[in-house]
């Protein structure tokens, strides 16, 4: 009877086990999957920039400093 209640009780925490893993393994992938395309979306927004003309690199710049610049009651301070 004890024997029987442990080899159930060793049967169940293996398939759960098993399925916790699979789980921990595909959120692993999904995870590698966004660094990839993080990666590679930056990898593009820089070969973007780096084709504009030398004008509108600077329009750029000015813009971001413009935006610091207007945005920056919005920042949250600690």
């Amino acid at each position: 009877m004890i024997a029987a209640l442990l080899m159930v009780a060793l049967l169940g925490s293996c398939a759960t086990s098993k399925a916790e893993r699979a789980m921990r393994r595909a959120e692993r992938q999904m995870e590698k999957a966004e660094r990839r395309a993080a990666r590679n979306y930056e990898k593009a927004k820089a070969a973007h920039y780096k084709h504009q003309a030398k004008k509108t690199k600077k329009m750029i710049k000015e813009d971001r400093r413009r935006a610091r610049k207007l945005n920056k009651h919005r920042r949250v301070r600690y």
